[in-house]
């Protein structure tokens, strides 16, 4: 079976300027995958093209098997969009509005009742479904975003930083509902927050500057990316010998010395080193025999300093 979502070689142009450049990737079915980057760094613009707001330049996007340039209207009926400010009518109370986008979507008037109960149920509304679009809290306009987007049973979940904006509490019961969505959805999560992707999704897409960077779990890009484990220290002695000495370890890959400015000889120490367990004990060593050691740090892997090391690392 075909994935549910595709992107082949896509990028977008405005003019003269690409602003997205060349991204590939999938989404199947019973999937989260986090679409993870910088404010700015193109997931608005991805999930655009994803929805059919706007086309791909080049490349080409496909929804549950449809190509939105050339069947855009079939691969609507099978995407629920929520977009970073849900489209929501504050003239209209909580069931109207769901009954009014139910109708737009297609949804029968026999299959009516049953579908309003559904996504109520889902996302959650039950307190607020008489109760006018204007006086909702933040927290339950993002439910009823959500639940305007499940209407009509999407195959395919397109939501563009479903939390933002909301408090602690708020933030948790929405990723909750998100979570929930996953088995029987595509759920591409566009977010800039650590720990959303971390915590629902089976997949990180990293995008920076319209570029995808690393797709793949949490866990593997952690494993993947090595060059994020790091041995900090301080040491008081003369940087050429230092550098050497450490540079001569076995699984230290780059050393970094500078001068601290705080006392003669005094050097702050930056080691990129590989994944083995106890080189900091071998640095320890090392250094101590020779001149006096006054602070030693491991840094490991962590999904928040392997994105930093993507998006950190590439420029603009």
């Amino acid at each position: 079976m075909s994935a549910a979502i595709a992107l082949e070689s896509v990028s977008k142009r405005y003019g003269p300027k690409t602003i997205i450049h060349d991204v590939s990737f999938t989404v199947e079915k019973g999937e989260i995958v986090g679409f993870l980057g910088p404010n700015g760094a193109g997931k608005t613009t991805t999930m655009r093209m994803i929805a059919g707001f706007t086309t791909a330049s080049a490349g080409t996007v496909r929804v549950a098997g449809f190509d939105m340039a050339t069947q855009n209207e079939e691969a609507a009926r099978r995407i629920g969009y929520l977009p970073e400010t849900p489209p929501l009518y504050d003239t209209l109370d909580v069931s109207d509005y769901l009954r009014f986008v139910a109708k737009v979507k297609g949804v029968t008037r026999t299959a009516m009742r049953g579908e309003l109960d559904r996504v109520i149920t889902a996302c959650r509304l039950e307190a607020v479904v008489t109760r006018e679009v204007y006086k909702l809290s933040k927290g339950y306009r993002q439910r009823l975003g959500l639940a305007q987007a499940l209407l009509g049973k999407p195959e395919v979940l397109l939501l563009d930083e479903p939390t933002a904006g909301l408090d602690p509490g708020q933030i948790q019961e929405t990723r909750e509902v998100i979570r929930s969505f996953g088995a029987d959805h595509a759920v591409l999560l566009s977010t800039h927050i650590l720990p959303e992707v971390t915590l629902i999704c089976r997949r990180v897409a990293i995008i920076n500057h319209g570029r995808l960077l690393a797709i793949d779990s949490p866990a593997g890009l952690q494993r993947a990316s090595e060059q994020t484990n790091r041995v900090s220290l301080t040491v008081t002695g003369p940087a050429d010998a230092v550098r050497a000495a450490i540079t001569g370890i076995d699984g230290v890959d780059e050393v970094t010395v500078h001068a601290t400015g705080s006392a003669d000889s005094l050097l702050a120490v930056d080691c990129r080193t590989d994944a083995r367990e106890g080189i900091e004990a071998d640095i320890a060593r090392v250094v101590a025999s020779r001149w006096s050691l006054h602070r030693l740090q491991r840094e490991q892997p962590t999904l928040e300093n392997v994105f930093l090391r993507y998006v950190g690392g590439q420029s603009s």
